[in-house]
């Protein structure tokens, strides 16, 4: 025998009630935020897909509680079998060459800084709106009265050409 299927309004009710109670309790199990989130909302999704297994007038607290709980299990078996150990000579290997990314840091903004200096008005301009200003490319084809993909190929080859000048300005701080 099933269900009576549950009304969509009730159920979305009971889950707007209980969502700050469930990622309590999925955060107390994960103590990661970020991941919390993730999994409150797979668990909303599996709420939603198995609403006919639940009975209105019984408990939602304790089902939602138990899905929240059987998904945090599976978040965690998740995480052990993503878990990736490096041996010692691979840390070693990224430490050094972390190490070396970090030393040219300096070198490499300045060289940006420079090659900024010198790439065409209309490109810089594209490329502060769009990463300065943080618009959006549609944002940035209206301030400069093109199209979205006429800005688009135009902050393409701005990147190209500024990948290309910084690789150039790298080698010539190297060269003896």
């Amino acid at each position: 025998m099933t269900n009576p299927p549950i009304d969509q309004e009730a159920l979305v009710g009971l889950m707007t009630q209980f969502q700050g109670r469930l990622y309590a309790y999925i955060l107390s199990l994960i103590a990661d935020a970020d991941a919390a989130n993730d999994v409150l909302q797979e668990t909303n999704i599996v709420l939603w897909k198995e609403s006919r297994h639940f009975v209105l007038g019984t408990n939602f607290k304790a089902w939602a509680f138990r899905v929240a709980h059987f998904q945090c299990m599976a978040y965690r078996q998740r995480k052990l079998r993503d878990k990736v150990m490096f041996s010692d000579d691979v840390v070693a290997a990224l430490a050094i060459e972390s190490k070396d990314l970090d030393e040219r840091y300096e070198e490499r903004a300045q060289a940006l800084a420079f090659c900024l200096e010198r790439i065409h008005f209309r490109s810089r301009e594209a490329l502060r709106l769009r990463y300065a200003e943080e618009l959006a490319v549609a944002e940035v084809a209206a301030r400069m009265s093109r199209s979205s993909n006429a800005v688009s190929q135009l902050l393409f080859r701005a990147r190209q050409w500024l990948i290309a000048c910084v690789k150039r300005t790298d080698t010539l701080q190297v060269a003896p």
